[in-house]
């Protein structure tokens, strides 16, 4: 019921800016704003087609993927670590490429804040 009543009010706010554009106080500008609001009125009605879909055939999975930790299960400092997913390195994400000096420097950065909540305990 929403998205027929902001249909609606897109449109006829299309049509008065059209009708602004051809009078005689009009300008391109009047005219651009017309094409806009028909613009949104059609992300409205894409949006609710959208959601009628999804509902009826769920949301598509394909492109999803799940962040993997970028630190070993043999790391016993994190009391929540979820060993169902494989551990894997920093080398081994980047496969055969230079390693990446910022990442390191951020695990770096994420153990020592660990060890300082660990001595903190």
């Amino acid at each position: 019921m929403l998205a027929l009543i902001l249909i609606a009010a897109l449109t006829l706010l299309g049509r008065w800016q059209w009708d602004v554009s051809q009078s005689q106080r009009g300008t391109l500008q009047n005219l651009l704003y017309a094409f806009q609001w028909w613009t949104m009125a059609a992300m409205v009605i894409y949006g609710w087609w959208r959601l009628l879909r999804d509902d009826v055939y769920g949301r598509p999975t394909a492109g999803l993927t799940t962040a993997r930790p970028l630190m070993t299960t043999d790391d016993k400092s994190w009391d929540t670590f979820d060993t169902s997913t494989p551990a894997i390195t920093a080398a081994q994400e980047q496969d055969d490429h230079e390693p990446d000096p910022e990442l390191a420097e951020y695990n770096n950065y994420l153990s020592r804040l660990n060890a300082r909540s660990e001595r903190a305990r």
